[in-house]
């Protein structure tokens, strides 16, 4: 089950740099029996100048899309994932690779956390 959630991640780095990094949806909830989450995945940034990044998977080398001196970029995946994804905009002109932005696709395994009993615990009925 995917549920649809907006997570927005802002940085702030030099007093005018701002840079918000989204992922739609950013919470997939597993069913009981199911074992991945599969789903298609939307990231999108934007900031008030232009960057030259890449978009990292948290521990990754390699990065998933790059672009250069933009304001804003997206891209969109299918995910196949059990445990959470942690996504990093990073900066790729400077001397030192700075995150400009990170923001995480949640995966929960446990459905009973999100949703509320339908009785009171002490109804017989």
């Amino acid at each position: 089950m995917i549920a649809s959630l907006l997570i927005t991640a802002k940085t702030h780095g030099e007093e005018t740099d701002t840079v918000n990094l989204e992922i739609r949806p950013s919470l997939c909830i597993l069913e009981r029996g199911e074992q991945v989450c599969d789903d298609q995945v939307q990231i999108s940034w934007s900031a008030e100048r232009l960057f030259s990044a890449c978009l990292y998977t948290r521990g990754s080398q390699e990065p998933m899309r790059c672009w250069e001196r933009s304001r804003a970029g997206s891209y969109t995946s299918v995910l196949e994932a059990q445990d959470d994804i942690h996504f990093q905009l990073i900066e790729t002109v400077a001397a030192q690779k700075k995150v400009l932005a990170s923001a995480a696709f949640e995966v929960v395994a446990d459905a009973q956390k999100y949703r509320r009993r339908r009785r009171n615990p002490w109804s017989f009925f």
